[in-house]
């Protein structure tokens, strides 16, 4: 058993850390931690790594333990701790486990899903993930408060971890207290997030700026700018932005003539061009529009969207991302997948609720990572006891200052960043987004960059063939590796590629 040694932090919320090995403070199942050792190769490297799903438990002010984090880390042998990078990883939510980026993007092994959009859910299948990142940077994989193995302690409140400020803090003081107990403070620190991941993420970065500040963030799936990327109603600027991510899907599903012999990347650029440009200042314009400038624009859009033209003048010349799932496959008695639009599946019958079909790509996951931490890793705990999704995150708060009501009622998510590139002339930000995402898409994560004064040649921006989740394509995630590799070891991103 470690000395236990309480630390100062952050300072929000009074945290105290207690350092790995002092589980006894603190209620959970008994165990632990469980280390292994592993080889693989990766990127045509051998690699021997040690594998800990071990856990860090933070304490508050009074002394009593807040919460208990469990995660998983990889850690080359033999590399040198000073030098050697680390990479912290989480999914989204609010607030989900980082069971799919650990188990299908970057982990040591892979779950790989049918990669036909069209064929039946065909079992996944567990191999070596041999692009994982493993070969350049050590990787830890944070479940947040209630997620996977970890749980918030009797002393801890959760209206403050199911909060964006009190969620962000504690992954903070996480990270903090994971480097302080390994002895990795001149590491190079990098954090990538996924979804509701990336303002965690843009949180953390200012947060700790402070303290520890990062080498790099990746915003994967970026929701940082909620107010475009969701199109809240009425706001002009969130259907011009999500106007690539329409054009791309009808021409991929073929409803959309216009774009024939282009490409998608084509398809994108151009989309986006007239959607910040033309179709911004009509819908600016609104209903003072003249009429006959609205049914010009009206029948441009259905010839770059598919939708008809009747459509956008019954509904002020737009359409949500929601509504678009299922109007452009009406006619054939289909509707998209939210999370990826290649996917298609039968339109729900009146009083029946919709069912994504990307669902059936995800359906084998979550017990293939049972089975890893299980039989791989080596954990006893009962895997029924592994959570997905945090119980009740329906009731997220966004915390602190913001309160109650939304990510809406202050929405400038994005200077959170600001502080990260003032206290590290190193710090470099990469923002990937998935071409078929109908959630967080491409086109928002631009216009946030045009918004800022970062420096742009600290900016790396990709697109994806996929969705959501776009490394469950085979030649996605080899570039989604290739990527983060890059951005890891100083280099810059290669030429961008989207490959079908």
């Amino acid at each position: 058993m470690t000395e236990i040694t309480k630390r100062a932090l952050l300072g929000a919320g009074g945290l105290l850390t207690l350092a790995a090995g002092a589980a006894q403070a603190a209620e959970g199942p008994a165990g632990g931690p469980f280390v292994s050792k592993h080889s693989g190769v990766f990127n045509g490297q051998k690699v021997d790594y040690v594998a800990t799903v071990g856990e860090t438990v933070l304490i508050g002010a009074d002394g009593q333990p807040t919460i208990r984090f469990v995660c998983t880390s990889y850690v080359k042998a033999g590399a040198d701790p000073k030098t050697r990078p680390v990479l912290f990883a989480f999914n989204g939510g609010p607030s989900s486990s980082s069971s799919t980026l650990h188990m299908v993007a970057l982990g040591p092994k892979r779950i790989v899903v049918e990669q036909d959009p069209k064929a039946p859910g065909a079992p996944a299948a567990m191999v070596d993930n041999t692009l994982t990142v493993l070969d350049v940077a050590d990787i830890v994989f944070i479940d947040p408060a209630e997620t996977g193995f970890s749980r918030i302690q009797p002393a801890g409140k959760r209206d403050y971890f199911y909060s964006i400020e009190g969620d962000s803090q504690s992954v903070s003081d996480f990270v903090v207290a994971w480097i302080k107990a390994n002895g990795r403070e001149t590491s190079p620190k990098y954090v990538l997030g996924e979804s509701y991941g990336t303002q965690r993420a843009a949180f953390m970065a200012g947060q700790l700026a402070k303290v520890m500040p990062l080498d790099g963030v990746f915003l994967f799936g970026q929701a940082v700018n909620m107010i475009e990327t969701s199109q809240r109603a009425k706001n002009a600027v969130s259907y011009a932005t999500n106007l690539p991510a329409l054009t791309a899907i009808a021409a991929y599903h073929g409803k959309a003539p216009y774009w024939k012999g282009k490409s998608i990347a084509q398809v994108v650029e151009e989309s986006y061009a007239f959607g910040m440009g033309e179709y911004l200042q009509a819908l600016l314009q609104g209903y003072d529009l003249p009429a006959a400038k609205r049914k010009a624009l009206a029948e441009k859009l259905q010839a770059m969207t598919g939708i008809s033209a009747a459509y956008y003048l019954a509904n002020d010349l737009t359409i949500t991302k929601i509504a678009f799932a299922t109007e452009l496959l009406k006619p054939d008695g289909q509707m998209m997948g939210i999370y990826d639009a290649r996917y298609v599946g039968p339109l729900p019958q009146p009083g029946q609720r919709a069912a994504d079909p990307f669902g059936k790509a995800r359906g084998a996951i979550e017990p293939m990572v049972q089975q890893h931490l299980s039989q791989n890793l080596g954990v006893t705990w009962p895997m029924s006891d592994y959570r997905s999704i945090a119980p009740g995150s329906n009731a997220w708060t966004w915390g602190g200052t913001l309160g109650p009501g939304g990510p809406f009622l202050d929405f400038d998510y994005p200077a959170r960043i600001d502080a990260a590139f003032k206290a590290n002339p190193k710090f470099r930000l990469m923002i990937g987004s998935g071409v078929f995402d109908l959630t967080t898409t491409a086109g928002p994560a631009r216009y946030m960059v045009t918004k800022s004064d970062w420096p742009r040649e600290r900016i790396f921006q990709r697109l994806y063939w996929g969705g959501h989740m776009a490394y469950t394509h085979i030649p996605s995630h080899r570039a989604f590796c290739e990527d983060i590799r890059a951005w890891v070891t100083g280099g810059k991103p290669g030429p961008q590629k989207l490959e079908a």
